[in-house]
């Protein structure tokens, strides 16, 4: 990895009157110190953004220049959407590109990536070995879906990641870093196109590290966001293997919520997404005849009450993160879209905040119809039961799952990267970021009682299309999941 220590640029990233005195900044936020101390207002700092993009891709022009001594071959490169043979930086340069295309800023598309707390680790440690190789690695895995001949590279790329990974977390100062628990997501990333078990793995082990790093990572706002990924993934984990969200994790978020705003819809979210997970494997425990204190009328009011805090928090994410829903006409020469509807979101973060807090609504509302029968046939004449008024929660509960699901499957057409870009081209293949955010998602309205034949069918479809143009096999693995549930029920 020689080539990224070689003039790398190094783009100040001291606040605007710093650099124009040329003094030292302390890059403090919301203002320099320095401009605090001379009574100046202080304008802020560069977009991290620019500065990781622009770093990188005018490394990868200047390299490709040479080697090509074509104009045309720099604006090839920095597009990376469909790499050339021959052109370009080399295989690893190429991984590294692609991922901060694709996971990091959206491509040509009219969002970023979800992986928004990235460039802050990148810009930090850019040149930490375990960080470049795990994002080579996953960068190249997304390519080789266009491009079979790297995966043997994207493979080798992966299994030298992981021996960094080992290396660094046998060193009680590089396994606290930012760069080694960013690199552990990342090559979940790579094994959650592939494998569900070996992806839960990955997905226990970051948790492992961010327990480790303990409660002063929480000082800084990127460690936070890294934090709520491991959450978040943490969560789906639980959920779909049917386990409690882990006792340490929960005090480690009790912890985190006296550093991040209560008003953070984002947060909150995550907080009732930990509850659901712990409810669902309780009441699955009970279901199999593990003893609980809680009744199953105990079970089903938590239940009731997780659903109308979710209500509360996203009334919060509609102000905060509000997005549009365009309606098609008829005849238009639209592309996947279910039922002539999708919606437009500000960025991809967005859209995964949006789709997970409705995948885990909808999850709580199945555990309260599944409840419910359990209620009555203890005690159907108990006051209690009859204060919850059964029926309209039932129903309310079905409208939920029903519109909930709707507006997962409306979020599809951006979330692949498939709308067109004004004055652009349009994009031909859906990106392997927008399928790894979605694989769920689908999957989980797949399953709900309140789809019909066709919807499945659609999202099957879908899903079997993530796997066949992104290259990600467990998208595969749950649409025959769906099709097995489609067949049982027909």
């Amino acid at each position: 990895m020689s080539t990224y220590n070689a003039s790398r640029a190094r783009t100040s990233r001291s606040c605007g009157n710093c650099r124009v005195v040329k003094r030292r900044c302390d890059k403090q936020v919301p203002q320099c110190g320095q401009c605090i101390r001379t009574g100046e207002t202080c304008p802020g700092y560069r977009d991290e953004w620019d500065l990781v993009f622009r770093d990188q891709t005018s490394h990868t022009i200047k390299r490709s220049r040479k080697r090509t001594q074509k104009n045309r071959a720099a604006t090839e490169i920095i597009a990376l959407t469909t790499p050339t043979r021959g052109l370009g930086p080399n295989l690893d340069e190429l991984g590294v590109n692609y991922f901060l295309q694709d996971f990091v800023a959206g491509g040509r598309y009219p969002s970023r990536g979800y992986l928004t707390y990235i460039p802050t680790t990148y810009n930090a440690d850019a040149e930490h070995p375990t960080l470049l190789a795990s994002m080579a690695a996953v960068g190249l895995v997304a390519l080789a879906a266009h491009r079979p001949e790297l995966v043997r590279h994207a493979r080798a790329k992966y299994s030298e990641a992981i021996k960094h990974v080992n290396n660094a977390l046998a060193s009680p100062v590089e396994s606290l870093k930012d760069s080694t628990l960013m690199s552990v997501i990342s090559l979940g990333v790579f094994e959650h196109v592939s494998n569900f078990e070996s992806w839960v793995r990955h997905v226990k082990g970051a948790a492992t590290l961010v327990i480790a790093r303990g409660k002063s990572q929480f000082a800084r706002r990127p460690a936070i966001l890294m934090f709520n990924q491991v959450r978040a993934d943490m969560t789906t984990a639980c959920i779909q293997s049917v386990q409690p969200f882990p006792d340490d994790m929960r005090e480690l978020q009790e912890e985190a919520t006296k550093f991040t705003d209560p008003s953070d819809a984002f947060w909150l979210l995550g907080v009732l997404a930990s509850r659901c997970a712990t409810l669902f494997a309780q009441v699955a425990g009970k279901n199999k005849g593990v003893h609980y204190s809680q009744s199953w009328s105990d079970f089903l009011k938590e239940s009731i009450a997780i659903q109308d805090d979710f209500e509360h928090v996203l009334d919060i994410l509609a102000r905060q993160e509000s997005y549009t829903t365009i309606q098609e006409t008829c005849g238009s020469a639209g592309f996947i879209s279910y039922n002539g509807r999708y919606n437009l979101y500000k960025t991809s973060w967005a859209i995964r905040l949006w789709n997970n807090s409705r995948m885990v609504e909808i999850i709580i509302c199945e555990i309260i119809c599944w409840l419910m029968p359990k209620v009555l046939a203890d005690d159907p004449l108990s006051p209690n039961v009859r204060e919850m008024n059964l029926t309209s929660k039932l129903q309310y509960a079905m409208d939920i799952m029903s519109r909930r699901g709707e507006e997962i499957l409306a979020s599809v057409p951006q979330g692949l990267g498939l709308i067109l870009v004004p004055d652009g081209d349009k994009p031909q293949q859906p990106n392997v970021s927008g399928g790894y955010m979605l694989i769920w998602n689908l999957y989980t309205v797949g399953k709900s009682p309140t789809i019909s034949h066709q919807t499945r069918k659609w999202i099957v479809k879908q899903l079997k299309g993530i796997s066949e143009s992104a290259g990600i096999t467990m998208a595969f693995q749950l649409a025959e999941d769906l099709v097995k549930i489609e067949e049982s029920i027909n």
